[in-house]
């Protein structure tokens, strides 16, 4: 998209799963601002080096200082702005799974959410929050999630707060949230505070603006789909509380909590689904701060890698570009596919009869996650076929009630798998990563 130059492109680097090495970050940051990125939004979560009080909070692999100051270096080499974030209400697993801090849980079977009224959950927050920034002094910005805070009001102790003070779930939310950023802005006055948006996406206007939120923070406006349904009055609601707004795309991480290739065409829809949406509603606001192109690596702190950040580079580079030209076309599909040293062309949606050649950081994982489509593909038609499912099934094989004629072909197609499910540790890929699984 062409705009001014303040109009950020933001690239979102969760790193709470298959975290890269700092110098795989020096392959890729060149090519993020080749692509038209102007900014990272870093969401540390348990890669962040958190000590003293806050010491069980960092993974085992987890970033030294070093690598903070590192990653920030080269990230200034490419002109590119750092805005980290942190969680501050929901998605606080990495935290409430531990021991030490369940007493903060909102409801004490999940690991989820923070309880806002506990006497220490305020404390906690802005320990974070100073430990983070304390590295970062650079950041002009900072973010405090605030996403998906999906237990409010169920503690006893909220319950009666909420009572006492007649709050609703909403106004409990906007309450804690008041005192995270007032926190931010106090002691860091220089920062801008975003957060994300979902939670207040259907608040009343009168809230809202009851909230006092429009003055303190930026929201980030959150969507991944193609076909937007977000609420009809959305922008004429935000527009009248907060001068300044961003969005937020997708360009990973956001069609299934299983995936393993990326279907680089729905990302496209959901830009040009964003694009028409800036272009309609931009005149609502005083300014579109930018729109940030998320990629998740795990729905939650528990769940399995999803979309690993290799192999959906080319989906990353395609969504910039789409972004930069207002459009996507031929053209560009082609200037990446030469970037990317594909032969033929980047396939736009994974498919199994596609085998190309490519060259970029990270392009052996892409090329080993296409393998394993075709794979998967070919086992489950073979797990599946009339053939396996009436001479070799449970029943055949638990009695020995087999027609070796049949039998012999189905062994023989059976065979073929063994190869690919011989453990393969692929050690020069390995490389880029921390470490694949957390603690």
């Amino acid at each position: 998209m062409n705009g001014p130059s303040d109009f950020h492109h933001t690239v979102h680097l969760d790193l709470k799963g298959a975290p890269p090495r700092v110098s795989y970050f020096a392959e890729i940051f060149p090519l993020f601002r080749q692509w038209g990125a102007t900014s990272l939004l870093l969401e540390y979560e348990d890669m962040f080096p958190y000590q003293n009080d806050l010491k069980e909070l960092a993974a085992k692999h987890a970033y030294s200082k070093d690598d903070i100051q590192r990653i920030q270096q080269l990230a200034e080499q490419n002109n590119l702005e750092v805005i980290p974030l942190i969680q501050t209400f929901g998605h606080f697993e990495f935290v409430l799974k531990h021991e030490k801090f369940r007493k903060l849980r909102e409801v004490a079977a999940y690991p989820t959410s923070l309880c806002p009224t506990h006497p220490d959950a305020l404390d906690t927050v802005k320990l974070m929050i100073d430990q983070i920034l304390s590295l970062h002094p650079r950041s002009h910005r900072f973010h405090i999630g605030a996403d998906e805070v999906y237990h409010i009001g169920f503690c006893e102790r909220c319950k009666k707060t909420m009572t006492s003070e007649n709050l609703t779930n909403q106004q409990m939310f906007f309450v804690h949230i008041e005192k995270v950023v007032k926190y931010v802005k106090c002691k860091y006055n220089h920062l801008t505070v975003l957060m994300w948006d979902d939670m207040m996406r259907f608040c009343e206007l009168a809230l809202l603006k009851e909230s006092k939120l429009g003055d303190l923070v930026e929201p980030m406006v959150w969507h991944y789909v193609t076909q937007f349904v977000l609420p009809n009055d959305i922008w004429d609601r935000y527009s009248k509380v907060f001068p300044n707004i961003w969005f937020a795309s997708s360009f990973k991480g956001a069609t299934s909590s299983s995936a393993y290739l990326t279907n680089i065409m729905y990302h496209v829809d959901n830009h040009l689904a964003w694009l028409s949406v800036i272009n309609q509603e931009k005149h609502k606001f005083k300014k579109i701060c930018g729109i940030t192109i998320t990629g998740w690596q795990r729905f939650d702190h528990f769940a399995v890698l999803c979309e690993m950040l290799p192999q959906a580079l080319p989906s990353l580079a395609v969504c910039l570009h789409v972004l930069k030209c207002g459009t996507f076309n031929s053209d560009i599909h082609l200037t990446v596919s030469k970037e990317l040293e594909f032969e033929p062309t980047l396939p736009l949606i994974p498919d199994r009869t596609i085998f190309p050649k490519c060259k970029f950081p990270g392009s052996d994982i892409y090329l080993q996650m296409l393998d394993f489509l075709r794979f998967e593909l070919d086992y489950n038609e073979y797990i599946h076929s009339d053939r396996r499912q009436t001479w070799m099934n449970d029943y055949n094989l638990q009695r020995g009630f087999l027609n070796p004629a049949h039998l012999q072909q189905l062994l023989d197609e059976a065979l073929r798998f063994l190869p690919e499910l011989t453990y393969r540790p692929y050690p020069d890929t390995l490389t880029l990563f921390k470490c694949l699984w957390t603690h």
